[in-house]
C-alpha cells in the first residue's frame, strides 16, 4: 500500500469487538486495518473464534459469528474472561487455555496487517485494554511471545492511557484547555478529563476520572419508561460545570442509537464534539509511534490514574561519594514497577530512599535500620533491594540478605517496608 520506514500498530483488544489500526507516514494519522477491505465497516472484528465441524478449520472476526449462526460448529467467544478466569476448554478432543485461544486470535488478526503492508515487521504494537488486569495482561504478553512478539516490540497500556496519547496528538488547538471523555459500555459509563499543567517544565498532562455507572448503565437503555436523555442530561451537566473545556469526545457502544443526540448537539457551543468507535485503537497507535521516537509528545509527562506520581531513589556511596540512584522514575503506571539492585554496606546498615513528587515538588526523604543482621566483617554482605507497588500511592521495599559468595552463605532473611508515594 505504501513505502513506510516503520510498521506502527495500534490494537484495541475488547471483549465485544476489537480494532486494529496502522500509522500511515503518507497521512500522517492512523488508518483502519479491516477484516473486509471493501466494508469499512468491518475495521470493527468481533473478538470471536470459530471451529467447524467438517474441517476443523479456524475462523475469527466476522466469519466466526457468521458460521455460529449456521450451526455449523463450535463458536467461542469471551476471550479476555477466559485469559481472567485462567480457563481451559476441550475442542475435539484438543484442550485449550485461554492464552491458547488468544494466540489464535492475535495470529489471524494481526495477519490481515499484510493486506495492508505486505512486506512489512511490526517495528511497535501497542495494546491497549479496558482495564490493566495483571492476569490478562501477562496472559496476552504470553500469547504475543508465542508469536514472536516480545516486549522489545510489544507493550500493552489501559484505555485511559490510549486516551491520553490520542487527545494530545490532535491538533493543538483541540486541548488548549481541557479534554473531557464520555465512555459508555455495557459494564460502566466512565468519564475522563485531561488537564495540562503548562507552567512547569516539561508539560505535565494529568487526568481524573469519574464514575457514572451507578446513575445510568447500559441495561437500563433498554427500560421501558426511563427518560434516558434526561440523567445523560444531568450527568454531564454536573461533571462539566465551571469546567472550561476545549472538546468533548463519546465512545462506546452505550452510544449507539440516537438517544443521546440531542444532548451532545447542546454541547457544541464554544466547543468541538466528536462520537467515534475508533479512539483507543488510534491512541494505541500514536502511542506506539511516540514509543519508537518518533516523538510528538516530548514535551510532556503524561500523568494518568495509574502511574506514580513521585520518583523513587536510594541514597549510596559509590566511586568514593554519596550518590543518590534512581530506582524508578514518576509518571509509570504503578504495575510495571519492579527494579532490584544489590548494595554492599560499608560500616552502615541504614538504608535511605528519596522520594520526588513531581506535581508538587516535594522531597520526602524514608531511612530504615536493617536489623538483626548476621554477625559479618564489613563489607562481607550483600543485599538486594526490589521495589514494586501495590498500587498508584503505595510502594513495597523488599530487602533480602544474600550473605557473601562461598564465604558466608544467605540467611533468609528479609525485611519489607510499605510506604505512601
Amino acid at each position: 500500500m505504501e513505502t513506510q520506514r516503520k510498521l506502527i500498530v495500534g490494537y484495541d483488544l475488547c471483549e465485544d469487538f476489537s480494532q486494529i489500526s496502522c500509522y500511515s507516514y503518507k497521512t500522517f494519522e492512523p488508518i483502519p486495518i479491516c477484516q473486509n477491505e471493501r466494508e469499512e465497516e468491518s475495521s470493527l472484528i468481533p473478538t470471536a473464534l470459530f471451529i467447524k465441524n467438517d474441517t476443523r478449520l479456524w475462523y475469527y472476526g466476522k466469519e466466526a459469528i457468521n458460521g455460529s449462526l449456521n450451526d455449523e460448529g463450535i463458536l467461542i467467544d469471551g476471550l479476555i474472561s477466559r485469559l481472567r478466569n485462567k480457563e481451559q476448554i476441550e475442542v475435539y478432543e484438543q484442550r485449550l487455555s485461554g492464552v491458547d485461544l488468544m494466540e489464535k486470535f492475535l495470529r489471524k488478526t494481526l495477519t490481515l496487517i499484510k493486506n495492508y503492508f505486505p512486506t512489512d515487521t511490526i517495528t511497535k504494537l501497542v495494546i491497549t485494554v479496558r482495564e490493566m488486569e495483571p492476569v490478562v495482561v501477562e496472559g496476552i504478553y504470553e500469547a504475543l511471545s508465542i508469536l514472536g512478539i516480545l516486549k522489545d516490540r510489544a507493550v500493552i497500556m489501559s484505555h485511559a492511557s490510549a486516551y491520553m496519547y490520542f487527545a494530545l496528538s490532535q491538533d493543538r488547538s483541540l486541548w488548549v484547555n481541557d479534554v473531557a471523555l464520555f465512555d459508555f459500555n455495557e459494564n460502566s459509563l466512565n468519564y475522563y478529563q485531561i488537564s495540562i499543567n503548562r507552567r512547569v517544565t516539561p508539560m505535565i498532562a494529568g487526568m481524573e476520572k469519574k464514575e457514572f455507572t451507578d446513575t445510568l448503565s447500559y441495561s437500563m437503555l433498554k427500560e421501558n419508561g426511563l427518560n434516558i436523555s434526561y440523567i445523560f442530561e444531568n450527568i454531564v451537566n454536573n461533571v462539566l460545570h465551571k469546567q472550561i473545556i476545549s472538546t468533548i469526545y463519546f465512545t462506546g457502544k452505550g452510544f449507539e442509537g440516537n438517544w443521546a443526540d440531542e444532548v451532545i448537539k447542546s454541547l457544541c457551543t464554544g466547543r468541538r464534539v466528536f462520537l467515534g468507535h475508533n479512539l483507543y485503537t488510534k491512541g494505541a497507535c500514536f502511542a506506539a509511534k511516540e514509543l519508537v521516537g518518533d516523538c510528538k509528545l516530548s514535551d510532556f509527562i503524561l500523568l494518568n490514574d495509574e502511574m506514580i506520581v513521585s520518583s523513587v531513589w536510594i541514597r549510596v556511596y559509590s566511586d568514593a561519594s554519596m550518590k543518590e540512584i534512581a530506582l524508578t522514575d514518576a509518571a509509570i503506571p504503578w504495575y510495571d514497577i519492579d527494579q532490584t539492585i544489590e548494595v554492599i554496606p560499608d560500616d552502615e546498615t541504614e538504608l535511605e530512599f528519596v522520594f520526588r513528587n513531581i506535581m508538587t515538588r516535594e522531597i520526602r526523604r524514608e531511612r530504615f535500620q536493617i536489623t538483626k543482621l548476621p554477625d559479618r566483617p564489613n563489607r562481607m554482605t550483600r543485599m538486594e533491594i526490589n521495589l514494586t507497588c501495590i498500587d498508584k500511592s503505595k510502594v513495597k521495599i523488599r530487602v533480602t540478605d544474600l550473605g557473601f559468595g562461598d564465604l558466608y552463605p544467605p540467611s533468609g532473611l528479609t525485611w519489607e517496608y510499605l510506604l505512601d508515594i
